[in-house]
């Protein structure tokens, strides 16, 4: 009786196995059919769809501005890209939205600083375009805020509407490093962020090792002439371990996310600067900085955050906010 008893309860297990496989593989199909229909990979057939490109070439041509001496003619191709963008009959349609408003502006301003150095770029820009898109804006703005060491982090210990306003990536460091006693306690904030039923699976591999960093930032890719400065970067990782079902497959982003929001407000608080890096690939690049850091199989990188102390005059990209009536909808 006792070892039929056995084998029907291995029979049981074995079936809920087979069925927890069976709804993973339909889960993740389902998912990945979703992203091949809605995600920007394959079709751009939708509004959302083209903001999102603008908003890509936008923030890259912000980005260009952060360099004290700017290289002129910087993302040329970016340039005429956006510019067939905004010129989209459903885009003018959408002129007012946050995110049209702040390309229009880039696009205006790089003309703008081309023009005042008596720079020709009417080979790809003609000012014809720069005409129309002054024309559309509602608002006008530089791309890129000036910064002053000794009053960024004025907010930093105000009230939090105006310290979490205050925030924002900065890329210019000193290179001098941060005292692993202020690290502590800025990871002592930081793991305050909530978690699924509290199982905290995040990880921080915090490293400062120059040459391991070096070698991070040449896989990424995303920090290009801001990275020799950068002396200590924290990883943040979520471990797999810590999720029991299906429908948590994409727990360990969430998680993850909130873990690097608050890491970044108890940096600001602290007074060091950040910028979140973003770490989008795929599987084959995932291991290249696993067999770097030594990770566990487990263990999915979230975010890559380099910290530092800023130099004393730096600039930040202006990086517009959406209104509240493009993110808010009310149900009642």
């Amino acid at each position: 009786m006792k070892q039929s008893e056995g084998l029907f309860y291995k029979m049981k297990k074995y079936k809920e196995r087979v069925h927890l496989l069976l709804s993973l593989i339909k889960n993740y199909y389902v998912d990945c059919k979703l992203f091949y229909k809605h995600s920007n990979i394959f079709k751009q057939d939708t509004f959302g769809k083209i903001e999102a490109l603008i908003i890509l070439r936008y923030h890259s041509l912000e980005k260009g501005f952060l360099h004290d001496s700017i290289r002129y003619e910087f993302g040329k191709n970016v340039v005429i890209e956006l510019a067939k963008l905004l010129k989209r009959e459903d885009v003018i349609a959408n002129c007012n939205r946050s995110q049209i408003t702040a390309a229009y502006m880039v696009m205006c301003n790089y003309y703008t600083a081309h023009s005042e150095k008596n720079v020709d770029i009417s080979s790809y820009y003609p000012k014809s375009d720069f005409d129309f898109f002054s024309n559309m804006l509602a608002l006008n703005f530089l791309s890129v805020n000036d910064q002053q060491a000794t009053s960024y982090f004025d907010n930093s210990d105000k009230d939090f509407y105006h310290f979490s306003k205050s925030r924002c990536s900065m890329r210019d460091f000193t290179g001098e490093m941060v005292s692993f006693e202020t690290i502590e306690k800025v990871i002592e904030i930081a793991k305050t962020a909530p978690s699924v039923c509290n199982r905290q699976p995040v990880k921080v591999y915090f490293v400062e090792d120059k040459k391991i960093i070096d070698s991070v930032f040449a896989i990424q890719k995303g920090l290009k002439g801001y990275s020799d400065n950068v002396s200590q970067l924290f990883v943040v990782v979520s471990n797999r371990n810590y999720f029991y079902k299906v429908g948590e497959r994409s727990q360990l982003f969430i998680d993850g996310g909130i873990f690097v929001m608050n890491l970044l407000y108890a940096l600001h608080y602290y007074k060091i600067g950040a910028c979140p890096a973003h770490w989008g690939f795929n599987t084959d690049t995932d291991q290249q900085i696993k067999k770097l850091l030594n990770m566990k199989e487990a263990e999915k990188v979230i975010c890559l955050v380099p910290i530092g102390i800023p130099q004393n005059k730096f600039k930040t990209t202006l990086s517009l906010r959406r209104s509240n009536d493009e993110i808010l909808k009310r149900i009642t």
